[in-house]
């Protein structure tokens, strides 16, 4: 077989499987433009890493989305932008836009540990330092759960505040009275923790702060692992792949 005949036999293969290809949107009713389109996505589908099924939805939405808009004259150029857009939406789709209060409390519990955590070694490490020191400087076990507790909710709701990937009701002059009014809030319950009597908040060895901590860490892990934490006072946009 010369050169040339052997070329001709390629090309020819080539044409019969585009011809394959393109049978499948050329009689569903779709426009000749749409039905091209149609084709040269289908192809550029191919190559991505998505799985097989996943593929063959993609195309089976789009073609019915495409069948019931043409008849109000939309293209699929129009309704999905070029081929290459379009494969860049599939495969890193927008992120939609959280309120306020969605996934709160899991990420509100999160803080809380997190900042038990610190407090307790922090205060377990000045309690050390402090040997010669009186009870009454050092901070109570009582007065360090509260302190966790109106911290990790305070924390996250100001990152919340400043997070661009919020969907956020007021503007942002009132977000920033709303910050300052929480940061008032949180230094009046900051001051109102310590005055908690030694009765009820005593102020414990600096070992059981330590053996808290660890626990805290046990607790921030499982939390961690079970629930989709977004907000934390290192990384308040922090996103995770489960």
């Amino acid at each position: 077989m010369t050169e040339e005949k052997r070329n001709a036999h390629v090309q020819q293969k080539h044409h019969d499987k585009d011809k394959e290809e393109r049978s499948q949107f050329d009689n569903i009713g779709l426009t000749k433009r749409n039905a091209d389109y149609m084709f040269r996505f289908n192809r550029a589908l191919r190559s991505t890493d998505l799985s097989v099924e996943r593929k063959s939805e993609i195309i089976t939405q789009m073609k019915d989305q495409l069948l019931v808009e043409q008849k109000h004259g939309a293209t699929a150029r129009n309704l999905y932008g070029t081929v290459e857009e379009r494969i860049g939406f599939i495969m890193n789709p927008p992120k939609k836009p959280t309120k306020l209060m969605d996934n709160f409390w899991p990420n509100a519990v999160y803080n809380m540990l997190f900042l038990g955590i610190i407090f307790n070694i922090l205060y377990g490490v000045i309690e050390i330092i402090s040997k010669n020191s009186q009870n009454q400087q050092l901070v109570g076990i009582v007065s360090i759960f509260v302190l966790s507790i109106i911290s990790g909710i305070i924390m996250l709701l100001l990152t919340r505040l400043l997070d661009a990937n919020v969907q956020h009701t007021y503007s942002g002059w009132m977000r920033a009275l709303f910050m300052l009014l929480i940061i008032v809030a949180w230094l009046a319950l900051f001051s109102l923790s310590m005055l908690i009597p030694r009765v009820i908040n005593p102020v414990v060895p600096f070992y059981v702060n330590f053996v808290i901590a660890v626990v805290g860490i046990g607790f921030a892990i499982y939390v961690y692992r079970k629930y989709d934490i977004t907000s934390n006072l290192f990384m308040p946009n922090a996103n995770r792949r489960r």
